[in-house]
């Protein structure tokens, strides 16, 4: 009877000790505070650092995050404009061939809205081999249509932070001038019109509030926000352990499907990344860098981060919808919305 009770009690601790481990437990119980103790490496106030950058001073601290990755192509396309209302960044990766002819098919357009000066590129990292068959092709389709920048690191999902703050490095070097910059993946559908009428919107009502400012300093850095915890659980990909990330809790992050940030934004996100350390999930940390460089985000629920169903009328609002994979779906979808009623 003894052993049969013992046994139990083995068997239960065994139970005990694998869902504490396997659900991350400990991970949730011996977080820190967000609220009382987030301070993450920096581990000092950067904003006077981003301003000393953006002023052209010599910064007093030193960077401690610069990707050593180059631009394996280029593009000229802001070298000769003086004004550029929007300027589009199309995250993709190499093997997608059909989206990007997609994207140029639909809100990639650069003459799409009538008086308005929109630039487009498209941001890939390399998988493949220099010779490969996919490089072959991604090399005719840069001959052909000059619209992609491709960069020379591993593009796989754990890279998406390099490829995004690469992406902002690219813009502030090479075009510093645009208004407003919309980063979205491939599989988005996008509504350029509802995109631009929502930020001189939002602009005004920013500029309304702070009269002071002038339409260049405002800061916007918009698209669905949320607000969230770090996952724990052994098994989920999204798993972060107290080392890497020891908080209970994110800053609040846009989604990284698609937003929208102003010229400063664009800037100071840049700046601030460089003292700021790298994490590997994208929209987590730009949400960090947001909030160590005090830009508040602006939460738009016309940006669904999920595929909205489809009408032809419930799409007349949308700025942004997930999951257009599909080429002839994002086509159709996009041809109706814009089409002449």
């Amino acid at each position: 009877m003894r052993r049969m009770q013992c046994y139990k009690y083995g068997v239960c601790a065994c139970v005990f000790l694998y869902i504490y481990y396997f659900f991350g437990v400990g991970d949730y119980i011996y977080s820190k505070s967000f609220e009382d103790d987030f301070d993450y490496p920096l581990n000092i106030d950067i904003k006077p650092i981003v301003a000393e950058v953006m002023s052209g001073k010599k910064p007093s601290v030193a960077p401690i995050n610069y990707y050593p990755h180059r631009f394996l192509t280029n593009s000229g396309k802001c070298s000769t404009l003086e004004k550029l209302d929007l300027f589009i960044v199309v995250k993709s990766a190499m093997g997608n061939f059909d989206q990007r002819t997609a994207v140029r098919q639909t809100y990639g357009q650069e003459n799409l809205v009538p008086g308005r000066i929109i630039k487009m590129l498209f941001f890939l990292g390399v998988d493949a081999p220099p010779k490969s068959e996919t490089q072959k092709r991604i090399d005719e389709e840069m001959a052909q249509y000059k619209d992609i920048i491709q960069i020379d690191f591993l593009d796989n999902y754990y890279n998406n932070t390099i490829k995004t703050m690469m992406s902002f490095r690219w813009l502030y070097e090479h075009c510093p001038i645009a208004d407003f910059y919309l980063f979205t993946d491939d599989d988005m559908y996008i509504s350029v019109t509802n995109l631009l009428d929502y930020v001189h919107e939002l602009t005004a009502s920013v500029l309304e509030i702070n009269k002071t400012e002038k339409e260049r300093d405002v800061n916007i850095f918009s698209g669905y926000v949320f607000k969230s915890a770090p996952q724990r659980f052994r098994s989920s990909k999204w798993r972060v352990s107290l080392d890497e990330y020891p908080w209970n809790k994110w800053p609040p992050y846009v989604t990284a499907g698609a937003y929208i940030v102003s010229n400063k934004s664009m800037k100071m996100l840049y700046v601030g990344s460089l003292f700021v350390k790298h994490f590997r999930f994208d929209d987590v940390y730009l949400g960090i860098v947001a909030k160590k460089v005090g830009i508040e985000l602006t939460h738009c629920p016309k940006f669904y981060f999920y595929k909205k169903t489809y009408s032809k009328i419930g799409y007349r609002n949308v700025i942004a919808s997930h999951g257009y994979g599909d080429r002839s779906e994002l086509i159709t979808v996009w041809n109706e919305q814009n089409s002449v009623v």
